[in-house]
């Protein structure tokens, strides 16, 4: 009887319960054989890593449930104070397609230009759920990119992403905004110029807001 009674109260205990989440988001993750996890950072379960010895975490960072991880031969690096929702797909690899010889027959020679390529997440990033990053794409620190989008290449830093494959639609903050969140966040030597910050706006945003506006019209609801 007695022991039914703690068996039903530990099932219960809103304390015990947090000990159970802080116990899989902390001692779980450390236990994982990644290349590096900081100790503010966290994965939540389940996820799949395939290469877990090429998955980086740095400081507050975090993925959560259903990520699917592709690093056997390049690196995921995910910068300090990013983090993504459910369902992050990261794949850092490619496949070579040689004329006149099945593809599963090609050797690793033949395959040196398809190398996997790193996958990088600079600082502050934020991926909502179901994004997906292929090889070789870097994204800019700052940056926002919209549910279920495929990034296929690099985004700027602050910029706001969204689709399959995904665009800018926007930036984040405007050049005057970046530039006094950077004096914040950031020693003298690591800020963006207000030079870098117009320069973008100019090429992705500002000459293409034409486009941009008629993406959107057709794409969201």
């Amino acid at each position: 009887m007695m022991k039914q009674k703690i068996k039903n109260w530990c099932a219960n205990s809103t304390f015990i319960s947090g000990l159970y989440g802080i116990w899989v988001q902390y001692f779980r993750t450390r236990r994982s054989k990644l290349g590096h996890i900081d100790k503010t950072s966290y994965f939540r379960r389940p996820i799949l890593i395939k290469g877990p010895q090429n998955v980086f975490m740095y400081e507050h960072t975090s993925i959560y449930a259903g990520a699917q991880i592709q690093s056997t031969r390049a690196k995921f690096i995910m910068k300090k104070y990013s983090g993504a929702a459910e369902g992050l797909k990261v794949v850092t690899g490619n496949h070579a397609f040689v004329v006149g010889q099945w593809q599963r027959t090609i050797s690793n020679d033949q395959k040196q230009d398809y190398m996997d390529k790193d996958v990088v997440v600079e600082e502050d990033a934020i991926l909502y759920s179901n994004v997906t990053l292929l090889a070789g794409v870097t994204v800019g620190r700052g940056a926002v990119v919209g549910s279920a989008s495929v990034v296929r290449n690099s985004i700027p830093p602050y910029a706001v992403v969204m689709g399959n494959p995904a665009r800018i639609v926007g930036f984040r903050f405007s050049p005057e905004q970046i530039i006094e969140h950077e004096k914040q966040l950031y020693p003298e030597e690591e800020r963006l110029t207000l030079e870098q910050v117009e320069r973008n706006y100019q090429k992705y945003f500002s000459k293409s807001a034409g486009a941009i506006a008629k993406y959107l019209k057709n794409n969201c609801y």
